[in-house]
């Protein structure tokens, strides 16, 4: 019973629309990523400074991010390039960014 509960709150507050921020999930209504918020609180940031930095969320709008993205984690994208005809791999390492 606890569980269906906080499925349907998630649900209520959660949305994912291939047309707001490219289907990242953010909480419904706005367009907060719903992994900014978890990991907002999850840092430990006060609840009052993070509500001050997204006026259109709700108090209770802190606690689903948190158990949304334990139960989704982020999965790592991995960036496409573009190929270029004719081009071959030289190298497939990552480089270090430099120091400015």
């Amino acid at each position: 019973m606890i569980q269906r509960r906080r499925a349907s709150l998630v649900h209520d507050l959660v949305t994912s629309d291939p047309e707001i921020l490219d289907g990242m999930p953010v909480v419904k209504g706005t367009r907060v990523l719903v992994y900014d918020l978890a990991a907002s609180v999850t840092a430990g940031i006060s609840r009052d400074r993070i509500l001050a930095a997204y006026p259109t969320i709700e108090e209770h709008h802190l606690d689903v991010p948190v158990a949304y993205a334990k139960a989704n984690p982020l999965q790592r994208q991995t960036r496409r390039f573009p190929t270029v005809a004719g081009a071959t791999l030289v190298r497939s390492e990552q480089i270090p960014r430099r120091k400015g």
